[in-house]
C-alpha cells in the first residue's frame, strides 16, 4: 500500500489463518457455522448439528474441537460438553425455549505459542411448544414401576381444567423408532387418569421421555414434558414369606424369601419393624442387605415380661442398582408367643 500526501490508512486485519508454504499460523478463530437444533419427534431429545467454519477447513497443523453449553434440564444444571464431533444430542423440556452455544476452540502449533485460541459463541434457539388453552396442562406426573413388571403413571389434573378434557400420553426411549401412545390407560369414572406400561415396553438406565396432552372441547391442551429413569421407579412388591421360629437358645429366628417380581433379588434392601406389646411404639431396625436367598436373623430376649413382639418386612431397590426407589408395602405382621416378647431387640 502507497501512501497519498495527506491520506491516512487504516488496515483492518481479514484473515484470522495466514497460510504459510510450510504450516498455517492462526491469532483468531472463526465460530462454528450452521448451527441447528433439529427435532425429530422424540418429546424433548433434540440433535444439535454444525460445521466446521470456512476459515479452518484446510488446517493441517491444528487441533480443533468445540465447547457446547446448554441448560441440562434432567439434572437442572448448566452443562458444558467439549468434543470434536460436530453433532450432540440431548434432552430437553419442551414447555420452555432449548437455548445452545458453541464455540471453537483450537490448539497445536498453528496458534504460535497460545495454549487455545477460543472463537465466539454461535447461538440457536428452538421456541417452546406453546399451542394449547393457556393453564390448561397437567400439574405433576408420578410413575411407579411395581415389582419391575408393569409401570403406572397418574397424572394430578389442575382443578381449573377445561370440561371434558380428554388426555393422551406418549412415550419414547432410546430403543424405539419413534414415539408411541400409551396401549392402556387408566380411567377413573370414565375419564382418563394415567397410563400402564409393561416392562416389554420399557429400558432401564435411559432417559424414558414422557409427554402428557389433549383436547377439550375442539381445543388443543397445553402439553407436559417429563423424564424419568425406569429403574428409579421401581417399588417391590410385599415379603410375603415370613416365618419367625424359636431356636434352642432362647432366641427366635425370622426369615423371609425375595418377593415376588422381576427385581433381581441382589438388588434388594430390606427393613425390620418390631412393636413390643403396648409398652412401647415401632421402632425401626437399621436396613439389611440381600445377598442370598434367604435372609435370616436372630432376636434376642431381653425382657421376658413383655407380652409379645410382633414383626414385619419391607423391601426397596438400594443404591448400587437406583438412585432412589420406593419401599414396598409392609408384610403381615408375625408376633412371638405371648410372655415370650421383647421390647429390645439385638441382631446377630
Amino acid at each position: 500500500i502507497h501512501d497519498q500526501p495527506g491520506m491516512s490508512v487504516r488496515l483492518k486485519l481479514v484473515n484470522l489463518c495466514v497460510t504459510f508454504p510450510v504450516r498455517t499460523w492462526c491469532s483468531q478463530t472463526d465460530p462454528p457455522a450452521e448451527l441447528k437444533i433439529l427435532d425429530p419427534g422424540y418429546l424433548g431429545h433434540l440433535y444439535i448439528n454444525w460445521t466446521l467454519p470456512a476459515s479452518l477447513r484446510n488446517l493441517n497443523n491444528c487441533f480443533v474441537r468445540f465447547q457446547l453449553q446448554y441448560f441440562d434440564t434432567s439434572e437442572n444444571r448448566l452443562k458444558v460438553v467439549r468434543t470434536t464431533e460436530h453433532s450432540y444430542s440431548a434432552y430437553f423440556n419442551l414447555e420452555k425455549d432449548a437455548h445452545v452455544r458453541v464455540e471453537t476452540l483450537i490448539s497445536g502449533p498453528c496458534v504460535n505459542g497460545s495454549d487455545e485460541l477460543r472463537s465466539m459463541s454461535s447461538e440457536a434457539v428452538l421456541r417452546a411448544h406453546s399451542r394449547g388453552l393457556h393453564g390448561s396442562k397437567i400439574e405433576d406426573l408420578t410413575c411407579v414401576f411395581y415389582n419391575g413388571e408393569y409401570m403406572d403413571c397418574i397424572w394430578t389434573k389442575k382443578n381449573t381444567k377445561p370440561p371434558h378434557s380428554h388426555y393422551h400420553l406418549y412415550f419414547w426411549h432410546q430403543g424405539m423408532e419413534q414415539a408411541q401412545e400409551c396401549p392402556q390407560y387408566i380411567e377413573l369414572h370414565r375419564e382418563r387418569t394415567g397410563c400402564r406400561l409393561y416392562w416389554p415396553l420399557l429400558l432401564e438406565f435411559t432417559e424414558f421421555n414422557i409427554c402428557v396432552n389433549g383436547s377439550a372441547m375442539g381445543l388443543p391442551l397445553q402439553a407436559a414434558y417429563f423424564i424419568l429413569q425406569v429403574q428409579n421407579q421401581v417399588k417391590p412388591a410385599p415379603v410375603k414369606a415370613l416365618n419367625l421360629e424359636p431356636t434352642m437358645d432362647g432366641q427366635f429366628l425370622l426369615e423371609w424369601a425375595p418377593p415376588e417380581g422381576r427385581v433381581p433379588g441382589h438388588c434388594l434392601e430390606f427393613e425390620v419393624e418390631s412393636v413390643a406389646g403396648d409398652t412401647e411404639g415401632p421402632k425401626v431396625l437399621p436396613t439389611f442387605p440381600h445377598t442370598v436367598n434367604v435372609l435370616t436373623l436372630h432376636f434376642c430376649i431381653m425382657l421376658p415380661y413383655c407380652t409379645s413382639v410382633c414383626l414385619r418386612v419391607r423391601g426397596r431397590v438400594h443404591h448400587f442398582c437406583a438412585d432412589r426407589s420406593f419401599w414396598s408395602e409392609w408384610s403381615q405382621a408375625l408376633c412371638t408367643p405371648h410372655g415370650a416378647g421383647l421390647p429390645n431387640l439385638c441382631v446377630d
